[in-house]
């Protein structure tokens, strides 16, 4: 029988991967001070490293900083928005 995975569970596995994927971007990333925001990961790179849409991508990330997992630049840097790991 094949076990079939929930909309929720999905959602969950990608946000995992996106945070794998920014702590794999951002390997400063381990109790130090952030680089300038204008280094951080753009939302493009990571729904590419993701094979998912940008809209998808913000969508999941603006989530996990909702929830602190992740930094978001206040604004768009250089018309995109950039993120970071949680320290």
């Amino acid at each position: 029988m094949i076990k079939r995975t929930s909309k929720q569970q999905e959602l969950q596995n990608l946000q995992q991967h996106l945070l794998t994927t920014l702590h794999r971007l951002c390997p400063s990333a381990n109790g130090t001070a952030p680089p300038p925001p204008g280094e951080w990961p753009t939302t493009r790179q990571l729904a590419e490293s993701n094979d998912i849409t940008i809209y998808q991508a913000r969508n999941l990330l603006l989530n996990l900083a909702g929830r602190g997992k992740v930094l978001v630049t206040p604004g768009p840097v250089k018309k995109s928005l950039r993120w970071y790991p949680s320290l």
